[in-house]
């Protein structure tokens, strides 16, 4: 009873350095999370994320045309162009974590749970050999993705009063959903299979 009083009175902020992997596409994004961890018991947490990792370019160009916004004043009226996606990730995520070892609280433990995600992507597109005050691009364009998925989390964490707590975490997650506002996303930036590492410190609080 004291043990699961004592955990029920406080909760943790944390934060730290992000990166994510989606499978199968070249090249890794990365980023930056907060989060909050609320202990149900020394051996058993309720979490919650923010990530948020940063626009990369995609490796490979979309090829499109364009069509002229005023065809009696601009010519050709259609034109081929080239041009370069970027997307970012931001995922809000949340789950479960069973600890072993020492607990939540002290010292070294493992743990680890499973998380539900909802994530959005921005998808921005720039056609470096079309003028876009004079053309309709045909595809492409900026838009953005919303994604549900579902994964497992798990790390290593080392607790020492009063500095604080530092830990690794790993995680994979497969999209379940997604809906697309873009017309031609690049399909050699897009994967349903995502990976993440996160290292970072946390810091429990008490009310």
């Amino acid at each position: 009873f004291l043990t699961s009083l004592s955990a029920s009175a406080q909760f943790s902020v944390n934060g730290g350095a992000s990166t994510l992997k989606a499978f199968g596409v070249p090249g890794m994004y990365g980023g930056l999370h907060l989060g909050l961890e609320i202990p149900r018991e020394d051996g058993i947490s309720l979490y919650g994320r923010f990530s948020h990792y940063f626009s990369r370019n995609s490796q490979d160009s979309i090829f499109t045309t364009g069509t002229a916004i005023n065809p009696a004043v601009t010519f050709p009226t259609i034109v081929t162009g080239r041009g370069t996606a970027s997307m970012n990730y931001t995922i809000i995520e949340g789950g479960t974590r069973y600890y072993l070892g020492d607990g939540f609280d002290y010292g070294w433990a493992a743990y680890g749970g499973t998380t539900l995600k909802f994530i959005f992507n921005r998808v921005r597109t720039n056609f470096e050999t079309i003028d876009q005050s004079l053309y309709t691009v045909d595809g492409g364009g900026d838009g953005s993705i919303i994604n549900f998925g579902v994964g497992l989390n798990g790390g290593v964490k080392y607790t020492r009063a009063p500095l604080g707590t530092f830990y690794l975490d790993l995680g994979a997650s497969y999209l379940l959903f997604s809906q697309s506002s873009v017309n031609n996303i690049n399909a050699s930036m897009y994967s349903q299979i995502l990976f993440d590492i996160s290292i970072g410190y946390r810091r429990d609080l008490g009310w």
